[in-house]
């Protein structure tokens, strides 16, 4: 079994696509041009160990993807977390894998239904962990199921899933553990900036007055990394700067307005195209900061250092799929998403022991916002603790969010996703559905209603609202045009890539 590769210019730098034919010991893989190439292996991914080993499918501390050959089989290698994936497509002559949904959909062809308003619900199902997430994507033909965290291993007939590697860890206290998301991102730092690879990756952080980014930012710093960036305001135009934490752990630190991404064309679309939600759209005004580094984020930490464990187990359950939505952008514009808090985070259950134990007190602050762990990582760096963990605030993008008066979308974007389903109108009415122009009428009305309600005495409004179906009227809810908009985002975003040369069917 070998592989043999075939660089695409116009490609994103970080997209690449394997073609395994069961009838061949060859392996195809078409790929962007900053995909690092190996005879035994490739990758647009950084880890904890040597870079020249090639050795990312023997960790599970990985940021990005790749695939390893060893032994006549081939280890297709996924990021060490749930805010990327790998998909898969099974033909009847060969199984195509890549780290883009949108390469797949677009290189064999895939037709999603633009009728089915599911697609947000379905990516959703990530939060319920590795055993409980939607494996299949809604398509009109075919087959397409996405793979997280865990790793794919074909042996020239068949492809399988495969977990990663869960080495045994001591994280009997605060200090081994923090000992140990140190010395990984500090492998992770080293192997990303190796001058073995063609292109070396830079490092760079978020920061915001949260609890998450500052531990982060106070763990990389060790591990490293000089520079961050932060969003002056959070969602609701609240302050969320993080440029005093950064200034006291010594850092350069770039300023970003969060509203900057309104400015560009499309701008919603990649991030869409990822998890039909996009929340995280504000990056894209850190564009030229983030192409060519490995990005230190904090997403998962809310749940993973917070005081409360419900629903927690090894199979990664989340609260929310927070930074999904950059896994398409971050192969257009060449950046590894490093989040630290998935480091381990199968131990979730030493984790937890670590945040309730008696050596926490001091930094359990007494409020309902209270991640001890963070917390004591921030501080011991030299972090006031004044500076962070007052207030949750939140600088994701929410499309239905009009009780904040957050824009659905761009004039522009709206303009094309509005032609476009004027185009479908025929189909929805076919497959029995209501079109969405004709569903926002009707939601319009309701917000009328809702509007009247809130206007009405505080007793009238309790008594409404309890008369049975009136709920559905009044309740906060997406608007109808939120369900549709991923094929959208696909139909535009697909055309980054064509069809491969030959090969395919």
């Amino acid at each position: 079994m070998r592989f043999r590769f075939e660089p695409i210019a116009d490609w994103p730098p970080l997209a690449w696509l394997a073609m395994c034919r069961r009838d061949s010991s060859e392996i195809v893989i078409w790929h962007g041009q900053r995909v690092e190439v190996a005879d035994e292996w490739f990758c647009e991914a950084a880890w904890a160990g040597p870079y020249e080993d090639g050795g990312f499918d023997r960790t599970d501390i990985v940021a990005g993807s790749g695939g390893r050959r060893r032994a006549g089989t081939v280890t297709f290698v996924g990021s060490g977390s749930t805010i990327d994936r790998l998909q898969v497509s099974r033909q009847e002559d060969a199984v195509y894998v890549s780290n883009s949904l949108l390469c797949l959909i677009a290189t064999l062809g895939i037709e999603l239904d633009p009728c089915y308003p599911g697609y947000y619900s379905d990516f959703r199902t990530v939060v319920a962990g590795l055993d409980a997430f939607q494996r299949r994507v809604r398509i009109l033909q075919g087959d397409l199921e996405l793979c997280y965290f865990d790793n794919l291993v074909w042996d020239g007939a068949s492809l399988e899933v495969r977990r990663k590697p869960w080495p045994d860890r001591d994280f009997s206290g605060f200090e081994p553990y923090r000992t140990f998301l140190v010395s990984v991102t500090a492998e992770l730092v080293e192997n990303a900036r190796s001058l073995a690879r063609r292109f070396p990756y830079r490092t760079i952080g978020t920061v915001s007055t949260g609890y998450d980014s500052p531990a982060v930012t106070a763990l990389a710093k060790e591990a490293g990394n000089r520079e961050v960036f932060s969003f002056r305001t959070a969602r609701g135009g609240f302050n969320d700067c993080g440029d005093r934490i950064a200034a006291h752990l010594g850092l350069d630190c770039t300023i970003l307005d969060r509203d900057a991404w309104r400015a560009r064309a499309l701008p919603e679309v990649p991030f869409l195209a990822a998890n039909a939600y996009g929340e995280e759209m504000h990056f894209s005004g850190a564009e030229d900061l983030l192409r060519g580094r490995v990005v230190f984020t904090g997403f998962h930490g809310g749940k993973i250092w917070s005081k409360p464990d419900k629903g927690l187990g090894p199979d990664i359950v989340r609260a929310d799929p927070s930074g999904l939505s950059l896994t398409e952008y971050r192969l257009w514009v060449g950046f590894l998403n490093c989040p630290v808090p998935f480091w381990g985070a199968r131990e979730y259950r030493q984790i937890h022991a670590i945040t309730h134990a008696d050596e926490m007190k001091p930094w359990d602050v007494s409020s309902q916002y209270s991640q001890p762990l963070s917390r004591r990582i921030a501080e011991e760096a030299g972090v006031p603790r004044e500076f962070f963990g007052q207030v949750k605030r939140a600088a994701s993008v929410v499309l239905w969010n009009r009780a904040e008066s957050e824009a659905f979308l761009t004039e522009r974007s709206l303009a094309d996703y509005r032609a476009w389903l004027r185009r479908l109108s025929g189909q929805f009415v076919r497959s029995g559905s209501l079109p969405p122009l004709w569903a926002e009428r009707i939601d319009d009305a309701r917000t009328a209603i809702v509007g009247r309600v809130n206007n009405l005495t505080e007793r009238s409004a309790s008594r409404l609202n309890n008369m049975p179906g009136l709920w559905r009227l009044t309740m906060h809810r997406p608007p109808p045009l939120f369900h549709f908009l991923f094929p959208w985002a696909v139909h535009i975003a697909k055309q980054r890539y064509g069809r491969v040369p030959a090969h395919t069917p």
